[in-house]
């Protein structure tokens, strides 16, 4: 990684026992070959591509045990970076290069592990990534967010007009968005797992949702 030994020590200590409120909705699924964590997952096991196989196809965690809606308080235990060390420590099957952020719950008995990318360059990304998933701020008190709404985001799925706010704290961040437009409309398509998942919103209103290619989770 780009982030020097000494920032992250740092931030390990810095973050240490910070309360933290999740970002977005999340899946919980056992964590590859480690029966001691849980994985925080905002994509369905199914589509995640966080590990492969020797050829080149995605290791599935394990199926999902339960939702965490976002919202959910929880507290950072520990930040880990992908020293050598560390990596030694790390199960063979699993995302071993890359920073770890473990939480608890109080109504989980494992720690839940939060997997970030490698390639954060600094200190302030990190934060500012961490940010994107664990807030200090009630996530709720960003916005108003109608019956409906809060519904996705707790059963975490797309609804016919929801907000484009309520659609990204549900299924969480897409990785590819595309637009065009009818007359004046915007017409915004959201892609998540490599395009496996897609929702279309026009006027910032969720208008459709297409079938996905693999189960509804």
């Amino acid at each position: 990684m780009s982030i020097s030994i000494s920032e992250q020590g740092r931030l390990s200590r810095s973050l240490q026992n910070q309360p933290r409120f999740l970002r977005i909705s999340y899946f919980v699924t056992p964590f590859f070959d480690n029966p001691e964590l849980r994985l925080l997952s905002p994509t369905h096991p199914s589509w995640l591509h966080l590990l492969e196989h020797t050829d080149g196809s995605p290791v599935s965690p394990g199926e999902v045990e339960t939702l965490l809606p976002a919202g959910t308080p929880v507290r950072i235990l520990n930040v880990e970076f992908p020293s050598t060390w560390a990596k030694r420590q790390r199960a063979l099957y699993s995302p071993r290069s890359q920073p770890w952020v473990y939480v608890s719950i109080p109504s989980l008995p494992q720690p839940l592990v939060l997997v970030l990318r490698n390639t954060l360059r600094n200190a302030d990304a990190f934060e500012a990534e961490l940010g994107r998933y664990l807030t200090p701020i009630h996530p709720m008190q960003m916005t108003e967010f109608s019956v409906d709404e809060q519904t996705a985001v707790r059963s975490k799925e797309a609804l016919i007009g929801i907000s484009a706010a309520a659609l990204e704290m549900a299924l969480g961040y897409p990785e590819n968005k595309t637009f065009t437009f009818e007359g004046e409309q915007k017409i915004e398509t959201w892609y998540w797992s490599n395009g496996k998942k897609k929702v279309e919103l026009r006027g910032g209103k969720v208008s459709s949702l297409p079938m996905a290619s693999s189960p509804s989770p």
